[in-house]
């Protein structure tokens, strides 16, 4: 035992008690010297270290003074506190022990030096109060080590039913309520106990026994705000005496319960609070020290069954995503589009996927480096058996990785088949060699499209380029390379105005546009004289479009170049043509108009003759009516020849109403036709401006159209739709449709049907083309719809003002319907 400094200079000579509450301070001071070397005391602090002795002291000298006066004090509950304080540090029984001796021995020793100094008259005294000090001081650590011992076998017990709880399952859902009933049922005055788990800064209701509605409404809490929330953020336990009432409580479930006392503890594993445990009692404003130790206990056991659940479950959510993909792993393989072979670090073949098996058509054989080239049929590019040494695989073993290789296969029916690949090592996680895989693609069929593009290429009399960034050729074909007047080769690497210099100031621009812009520049003709023609003129159109990578980026410039001189030779042709053959029918039809009048004045003249035979008016009617029909095909001559190269036929707009005008049409047509039924349907307003005389000569061909391809027997409509800014007019006979194969040209000038007797009809099929014209001058349209059983109907729009002015005011308002 360390020596002590004496007491001395103290006045007189008081009793052991009050040498206990004079020196008290001392006498802690010196047994601290003493208790710091037990191990158990070592890390913990001075306040927690001299927690409860000063009180202890104060009662034994009140009880060592009992000699004196007679009196019977007792040491309370002090300590049996001290030893729960104890037990919940870390002290075993046999600590507790020694430390209430050692305090013993302090006192006894300091007293008897104090005694010594004082002389032996006090003798006497002093020997009754230290046989009173030591029984007081037995009966304390009698109290202690049975407080302890009892305290400790109820903790010993609840830890091992909470261990007995958790056994069995892994899963915190079903554990965690058995875990709640056991404190619960373990601590008498405990009603209620939840648990919650943190989830970054926020923690929720996990379980509870008690408090049910919690788990159910999935209560939570923000660390830092309210009593859970207080505790997780100062990672030590908090007490209230009246919960239910404390604004720090924010569960509406216990204040609806009236939970009075509430104790809550952290759940602290790794110096992190990872949850908070509460017990809560409607009986007891505060719970006791024992209660408290034990729960403490029982939250520590219960954080480290949490945390060992939590880490057994990410380990087989680990697991079953290593499973998962491994078996996907495994499913690529097997279903990928490439051939894939796998060996390990001896080089035994052991995956072969089903892509291999086809290609190959083999099987999986485990065999070595030594082996592969006979098992696989493996061969070089010129078809020798690939030795080891020069073999992909055999480097990829050797840890390096080859790319972008070719070989050949020989497959057991004797086709040889060609593979482009990537070999590469397999690694584990230290760095060491496992293995290597090879991935292959059978390029066979590629390499003979690729040849057979070439071909067409060559062969293709469109000049075809590639070019790259900086408008070099890459490659050439033999057409455009011989337009250019150089062979092939002699093209490749150079750019094009080094090529052509007379075309690159107009081919070079629209060439970088493609490649700025990353969009295609079609249709762009030029002419130029080629050098295999040199002094004359060709004209050509190309198509510049994108050549871009795997990755979307554009590499280069291709181009598409056709030679379209001798197509516009041909198309002068043919417009030089057409233009005098239209221009010749406009000058006859014009021409023959003076003659043609002349006639027609002298047939008049002379059926308005009084003196004109019978015998002769028959021939001078032939004679007008011939002259007539004449005059009108000279009339559709004029307006076809007008219509091509007079820019439309000309209209003059007036007011006028469309069904008056239909009207006047339909009275002509029967005068014309004796014996044949048309009727007018129409309802609503007609009133536009349009050209009356073309609307007459559109109305009237229609008309005529329908009489004539129509069966004698049967009615022709005519139908006016009021359609408000524009008008409908549909002319409808009965009859054999149209021919499918005369329904798409049936507006083309001079096409004519055939009646059905077989005969053509009279005119020059000009009829529908003029139709159209006259619609088209209105801005409207005309088109025709013909099917067995409907007949045929043509469907006019005219829209009732040019460019879609308003109607003026008194064309419509004021007039009656049409």
């Amino acid at each position: 035992m360390v020596k002590h400094d004496r007491v001395e200079g103290e006045q007189g000579m008081g009793g052991l008690g009050d040498f206990i509450r004079r020196h008290g301070s001392h006498i802690l001071a010196h047994w601290e010297v003493e208790v710091r070397q037990l191990p158990y005391t070592r890390d913990l602090s001075r306040p927690r270290l001299l927690d409860h002795l000063p009180e202890l002291l104060e009662r034994m000298a009140r009880v060592v003074e009992s000699a004196q006066t007679g009196e019977h004090p007792t040491l309370e509950a002090v300590p049996e506190v001290h030893a729960l304080e104890r037990l919940d540090s870390g002290f075993d029984l046999d600590a507790v022990a020694e430390e209430y001796a050692l305090l013993r021995a302090c006192v006894l020793q300091l007293y008897g030096d104090h005694v010594a100094s004082a002389g032996a008259e006090h003798m006497a005294l002093a020997m009754r109060e230290m046989l009173r000090f030591n029984r007081t001081f037995d009966e304390a650590v009698a109290a202690a080590v049975s407080r302890y011992a009892k305290a400790r076998e109820r903790t010993l017990v609840a830890l091992d039913r909470i261990s007995e709880a958790a056994l069995g399952t892994e899963d915190l859902d079903t554990f965690l309520p058995r875990l709640l009933r056991v404190m619960l049922e373990t601590t008498e005055a405990v009603d209620s106990v939840s648990l919650m788990l943190r989830e970054g800064e926020l923690l929720r209701v996990r379980a509870s026994v008690g408090l049910e509605e919690e788990v159910t409404s999935g209560f939570t809490s923000r660390v830092g705000e309210g009593f859970c929330g207080k505790i997780a953020a100062e990672g030590r336990p908090v007490e209230l005496r009246s919960a239910a009432t404390d604004p720090l409580v924010r569960s509406e479930a216990i204040r609806v319960r009236g939970t009075r006392a509430l104790y809550g503890v952290p759940l602290l594993y790794g110096g992190e609070v990872i949850g908070v445990v509460h017990m809560g009692s409607r009986t007891a404003f505060e719970f006791s020290h024992e209660d408290k130790l034990l729960f403490r206990a029982m939250v520590s056991r219960t954080t480290a069954l949490v945390v060992q659940t939590q880490l057994a479950a990410s380990e087989r959510a680990a697991r079953q995503e290593a499973e998962e993909h491994k078996q996907l792993l495994r499913l690529i393989i097997e279903q990928s589009g490439d051939a894939i072979t796998m060996v390990d670090a001896r080089g035994v073949v052991r995956i072969f996927n089903a892509e291999a098996r086809r290609r190959q058509g083999i099987d999986l054989k485990e065999v070595g480096p030594s082996e592969w080239s006979e098992a696989y049929g493996l061969l070089t590019l010129d078809e020798r058996p690939l030795p080891l040494e020069e073999s992909f695989l055999y480097r990829a073993l050797q840890g390096e990785t080859v790319s972008d290789v070719r070989w050949k296969v020989r497959r057991p029916d004797g086709a040889v088949r060609t593979f482009v690949g990537t070999a590469a090592p397999l690694r584990l996680p230290d760095g060491s060699l496992a293995g290597a895989v090879l991935t292959a693609r059978d390029e066979t069929e590629r390499l003979l499209r690729e040849a057979q593009v070439d071909a067409l290429v060559e062969a293709a009399p469109a000049g075809l380029a590639l070019l790259d960034t900086e408008l070099r050729y890459v490659h050439i074909n033999e057409a455009l390379a011989t337009a250019n007047g150089l062979p092939v080769e002699d093209h490749l690497g150079k750019r094009v105005s080094e090529v052509v210099p007379a075309s690159a100031s107009m081919l070079e621009p629209r060439l970088r546009q493609v490649l700025e812009t990353g969009e295609a520049a079609r249709g762009n003709e030029f002419s130029v004289a080629p050098a295999n023609d040199p002094g004359v003129l060709h004209h050509w159109v190309a198509d510049f479009f994108p050549v871009r990578g795997q990755d979307g980026r554009v590499l280069g410039v291709g181009g598409v170049i056709l030679d379209i001189t001798e197509r516009e030779r041909q198309e002068q042709k043919l417009r030089q043509t057409a233009e005098f053959r239209e221009r010749f029918l406009g000058i006859v039809s014009h021409d023959l108009r003076n003659p043609l009048n002349a006639i027609l004045l002298s047939a008049n003249a002379l059926l308005h003759a009084d003196d004109l035979p019978a015998n002769r008016l028959k021939t001078v009617r032939r004679i007008a009516a011939s002259g007539e029909r004449m005059g009108r095909m000279i009339a559709e001559l004029l307006d076809f020849t007008r219509g091509r190269l007079g820019g439309g036929i000309p209209i003059h707009r007036q007011p006028m109403n469309l069904r008056h005008q239909c009207r006047h049409v339909m009275e002509e047509l029967e005068i014309s036709h004796p014996g044949r039924e048309l009727r007018l349907v129409a309802e609503g307003h007609f009133h536009g401006m349009w050209d009356p005389d073309r609307l007459a000569q559109l109305l009237g061909n229609l008309g005529k159209n329908a009489l004539d391809y129509s069966p004698p027997d049967t009615r022709v409509d005519f139908r006016l739709h009021d359609e408000g800014d524009s008008v409908r007019v549909e002319v409808h006979n009965e009859g054999s449709p149209i021919p499918c194969e005369l329904l798409s040209g049936i507006f083309e000038p001079f096409r004519r049907a055939v009646e059905g007797d077989g005969h053509p009809t009279s005119g020059l099929g000009l009829g529908l083309f003029i139709v159209q014209r006259i619609a088209e001058a209105h801005g409207g349209t005309v088109e025709v719809r013909s099917h067995v059983g409907d007949g045929t109907t043509f469907i006019v729009r005219l829209p009732r003002y040019a460019g879609g002015s308003e109607a003026p005011g008194e064309a419509v308002s004021g007039s009656a319907p049409g």
